[in-house]
């Protein structure tokens, strides 16, 4: 498997998990970077947005764009599925067991 597949899994899995744990269930594409960054699986905007368009297109987000450089995800019921690991979804890295 090529490492930009799998490291394109480990970023819609992390943008989920981000949006389910964010208090208002979303995010910006600022932050969202951020948190790729933190977790060594950064990329360019234009790459985020291009992940973004994917996980809308497959109803796990909501995207607002408010301008071209401006856009705020929200996770979908459906993308909290995926986030908590009752859905598979190829494309998305299932996420690891948590621990209590």
């Amino acid at each position: 498997m090529a490492i930009n597949t799998v490291m394109a899994e480990h970023q819609r899995i992390s943008i989920l998990i981000a949006l389910k744990e964010s208090p208002d269930y979303g995010a910006n594409i600022s932050m969202l970077s951020d948190v790729l960054n933190h977790y060594a699986l950064g990329c360019s905007r234009d790459q985020l947005k291009t992940l973004l368009n994917w996980l809308e297109q497959n109803g796990y987000v909501k995207l607002e764009r408010m301008s071209e450089n401006t856009w705020v995800a929200r996770i979908t019921a459906s993308g909290i599925d995926v986030a908590d690991g009752r859905s598979i979804v190829p494309g998305i890295k299932r996420p690891a067991p948590r621990s209590a």
